[in-house]
């Protein structure tokens, strides 16, 4: 039997696939990456709580971007994309005079698979406390929140326009102290402070 012509073709094959490989991986002919400029503000959405009480520095938390980012009318960064925050300082109003604060950056964005390490200015988020007053009105059933408030200024600080309410929001303890706890679908804020190359 002629085996000859099934040979030619399979030649012709791999020649194709290679010459397509070849191609693909030609730097000149694959999409630039686009850079999103530093300024650029980013909304997340929290996929897990964060308790002041049970957190410290340098720990990492993950979250959704909230709303597409575009550049020049072409969404970068798509809604639901990967985000990771990190706690930059956690003050709790038992160590110091005031209420629950916890400064919060943008550490890392996922995007097509791949991961880009950002700097953002900081969200600063703090609990209105009252004290003891805060404790009656909490324990009689008002449901009174922590108002969930933002810093901005002097190179760090985003403004942050949520309201964190009622038992879901608040722990009081006995000493009617107001703990600060931020719930799973908290959106917090982010101002880029250095550009990102997204590979498109």
């Amino acid at each position: 039997m002629n085996t000859r012509p099934t040979s030619a073709l399979l030649v012709a094959a791999a020649m194709s696939a290679t010459l397509y490989a070849a191609q693909q991986a030609d730097p000149a002919t694959a999409p630039e990456p686009v850079t999103v400029p530093a300024g650029t503000v980013i909304n997340v959405r929290l996929t897990q709580g964060i308790d002041i009480d049970n957190t410290q520095a340098g720990m990492s938390f993950k979250a959704r971007v909230d709303d597409p980012v575009t550049v020049k009318d072409s969404i970068i960064i798509p809604r639901e994309a990967g985000a990771v925050i990190q706690a930059v300082k956690v003050a709790q109003s038992g160590q110091f005079k005031g209420s629950d604060q916890i400064s919060l950056k943008l550490n890392s964005l996922s995007v097509g698979g791949r991961a880009y390490q950002v700097a953002s200015e900081y969200a600063v988020i703090q609990g209105k406390g009252e004290g003891k007053k805060t404790a009656r009105k909490v324990g009689g059933g008002a449901g009174l929140g922590a108002v969930v408030g933002g810093i901005a200024g002097g190179g760090q600080g985003a403004l942050i326009g949520a309201a964190v309410g009622g038992v879901a929001g608040t722990a009081v303890a006995a000493s009617g102290e107001e703990h600060l706890k931020l719930p799973a679908e908290t959106r917090v804020q982010f101002k880029l402070s250095s550009p990102v190359r997204i590979e498109m």
